[in-house]
């Protein structure tokens, strides 16, 4: 099963109380097999008790954000797509996403320009090249030296080719001289 992320958010529902949004049913969620409060799982996504009455629409975008992040964690999920996750995020939100991201189990593909979040998280780097092909790669260091040294064979191949060349000798020739000499 896929959960995607995308930079462009599904909207929550601004007239629901936080609380609503994080557990529309009962008390508790269910996470990794385990019941949590809706207070322990609020806390978890940075919200402190006293909020979880406070309508989505009063919250900032940050705040709204961690809603997201904190429902998609709960979806059932072997695969997630993650598509700029990082975009108008603040400092809280990107720690409960890296968080959230570092507890899960199954495979992850993030598009991100975020390479502190890239580092942190990932175990495999795939590069795509504007050729249709694809690389793997252990770090970004490693992704960045393989495409210095594909720039650099490639701005070879495109310079001609230059020989040395013999050097240039001038040949001069003295013109003839058409009078007959004078004899003496």
């Amino acid at each position: 099963q896929t959960v995607t992320f995308s930079q462009h958010r599904d909207s929550l529902d601004q007239s629901q109380t936080l609380k609503e949004a994080l557990c529309p049913f009962g008390e508790t969620v269910r996470y990794h097999g385990q019941a949590i409060h809706v207070s322990g799982w609020a806390k978890r996504f940075h919200f402190d008790a006293d909020q979880l009455s406070t309508r989505i629409s009063n919250l900032s975008g940050g705040e709204q954000a961690r809603v997201h992040i904190a429902n998609l964690t709960l979806l059932p999920a072997d695969v997630l797509l993650l598509d700029e996750p990082t975009n108008d995020l603040d400092i809280p939100s990107l720690e409960v996403l890296e968080q959230s991201l570092m507890e899960f189990t199954g495979a992850i593909v993030l598009v991100t320009h975020d390479r502190f979040l890239l580092e942190r998280v990932s175990t495999e780097f795939l590069a795509l090249n504007d050729r249709g092909d694809a690389d793997r790669f252990a770090s970004m260091e490693q992704w960045d030296a393989a495409r210095t040294k594909a720039e650099q064979e490639a701005a070879k191949k495109s310079k001609p080719a230059t020989s040395p060349t013999a050097p240039t000798t001038a040949s001069t020739t003295k013109p003839r001289n058409t009078t007959k000499p004078e004899k003496l």
